[in-house]
């Protein structure tokens, strides 16, 4: 929702009202005394879903130093239910995108009774949501380090900021940017991984020799230069199943399912294939990748769940910048043994010059590791 105006008319309002110091954000001071207070602080990622994800390892250092029901999460509807058993948040809100549902949004933060005091913006829709948080109440805002912002005043750690077109702009990985909020706060942050707790997957990783012979692909994306042609992504598909004998699922969005079909029909009658774009919801994907033993696909954010939830993942990069790289959103710390990755040589190259050789490569090295796991150990007859 975006009348024709309303954006300048929106920010000209908020920005006059703190020139007038009508609007008086709090200083990184402010903050520390509320937390030490025991004022309550939210995360913001109301944007993609793997921006909500890569929050996981700052939400988990909050709940870990100010204890879950101090922690809020503020993300989109459609993931929201990723995160409604998460035993890290004390209380999940919601926005429905840009301007909309913002006096639901008021009336979910003034009905805790410790509302949040503190955002900590990861990412989020800009003119619209940070002015609005402090109509829910918010006073004091920090912001994710590498980017800029159209609020810099606003911000209690503006000197983190970094503008366009300096060499830091868009450096460093998600979550090590996520939880420099945290440090700044004087909340103790550790090198931490990607977890979520979805409902009805087991909170502990499947052990790599109970994994299912099922490989997942998720050949979507959000924008084309993440999606790689199907014919390269058959190419692979057709390899593993020759060399390792797995069957392969097909994941996507409903809008998604006519191309996923097309793959669907490239494999078949030689693979075992079937097609659920359109049929699963995110807690129903997670729990099909909490057993699989690969999940192929772009940097797209079911690769980001795939990670939090366990499962081996091939990933494809193709960057337009260093922000969107594996630098910035690859699988960080997460074991190297099971989590590859492939990037185009050079930024603004597309991902078909990705050649399938090289992801079977990577492929079929994490499905051998994983069939080596599954053989049964030696046994030795005791003397």
């Amino acid at each position: 929702m975006n009348f024709p105006g309303l954006d300048p008319l929106w920010r000209g309002t908020h920005k006059t009202a703190q020139a007038l110091y009508a609007i008086r954000p709090w200083t990184i001071s402010h903050c520390r005394a509320a937390i030490a207070a025991g004022d309550s602080v939210v995360v913001v990622a109301t944007t993609a879903l793997g921006d909500s994800i890569l929050c996981t390892p700052l939400i988990q250092a909050l709940s870990d130093e100010l204890s879950p029901d101090r922690v809020g999460f503020l993300v989109r509807e459609p993931y929201a239910s990723l995160y409604e058993k998460d035993p890290r948040i004390g209380r999940l809100y919601t926005v429905g995108g840009k301007y909309r549902n913002f006096c639901r949004l008021r009336h979910q933060f003034l009905a805790n009774n410790n509302p949040p005091r503190i955002a900590l913006i990861a990412n989020c829709t800009e003119p619209d949501l940070i002015p609005w948080l402090w109509h829910c109440g918010v006073r004091g805002f920090l912001r994710y380090r590498t980017r800029w912002s159209e609020w810099p005043e606003w911000f209690a750690n503006k000197e983190m900021l970094r503008r366009p077109g300096t060499p830091e702009y868009a450096t460093g990985h998600a979550i090590e940017n996520n939880l420099a909020m945290a440090s700044t706060l004087g909340i103790p942050t550790i090198e931490r991984l990607l977890k979520t707790y979805p409902p009805s997957v087991p909170a502990e990783f499947c052990p790599a020799a109970e994994r299912e012979n099922t490989v997942i692909i998720h050949p979507g994306a959000s924008r084309v230069e993440k999606r790689w042609p199907l014919e390269s992504w058959t190419a692979v598909l057709y390899r593993l199943n020759r060399d390792f004998g797995c069957r392969v699922t097909i994941s996507g969005s409903a809008a998604e399912y006519d191309e996923a079909e097309k793959l669907r029909r490239r494999l078949m009658p030689g693979v075992p294939t079937e097609n659920l774009a359109g049929k699963l919801s995110l807690p129903e994907l997670a729990a099909r990748q909490h057993r699989a033993s690969l999940f192929l696909s772009g940097d797209t954010g079911p690769y980001h769940l795939a990670v939090s939830v366990g499962c081996p993942t091939v990933t494809l990069f193709a960057p337009k910048d260093r922000g969107s790289s594996i630098e910035a959103c690859g699988p960080h710390k997460a074991d190297p043994q099971f989590h590859r990755t492939r990037q185009t040589s050079r930024f603004e190259l597309k991902l078909s010059t990705i050649f399938p050789e090289t992801v079977i490569e990577e492929s079929s090295a994490i499905l051998a590791a994983l069939a080596q796991a599954r053989q049964p150990a030696d046994s030795t007859p005791a003397a």
